[in-house]
């Protein structure tokens, strides 16, 4: 008779090294694509009530959504992990970035341009950057 499949504990799961990897990685990044869906929701807001906004700013303020997203992203895998700022923020943006450019190849058949690579370098950079300041950063611990 087959033995059923056991559950693995919460201490079993933290000590594998890909999910002790991975977790922030992946947390950071639903951290950002909310960060980043809440952004687009109320500028789709502004673009309704504005009715008029050059077309111009669109791209611009996507990417600066993409960035803040990419911030929050890399800011919260670095902080969950506690070490390697740079690196678990930068994987968590571009995982981000990837996440976004599906989203983008699905919805308007959007390739790949050199404007699209320079917001996935941008939003890897910000999340880097926001990955050293969050583990370099003093806890307040009293």
């Amino acid at each position: 008779m087959k033995r059923p499949k056991r559950v693995k504990s919460n201490r079993e799961r933290s000590q594998n090294p890909v999910w002790k990897i991975l977790r922030p990685i992946v947390f950071g990044t639903l951290a950002g694509a909310a960060i980043c869906t809440a952004l687009l929701l109320v500028l789709s807001l502004v673009l309704v009530a504005a009715k008029q906004l050059p077309q111009s700013l669109i791209q611009p303020i996507t990417v600066l959504i993409a960035a803040l997203g990419a911030f929050f992203a890399g800011y919260t895998a670095a902080r969950m992990s506690g070490e390697r700022g740079m690196l678990y923020g930068a994987g968590s943006a571009l995982l981000l970035f990837g996440l976004l450019f599906l989203a983008g190849l699905a919805v308007s058949g959007e390739s790949i341009s050199a404007f699209m690579l320079t917001k996935g370098l941008i939003m890897v950079l910000t999340g880097a950057i926001a990955g050293i300041l969050s583990v370099n950063k003093k806890s307040r611990r009293k």
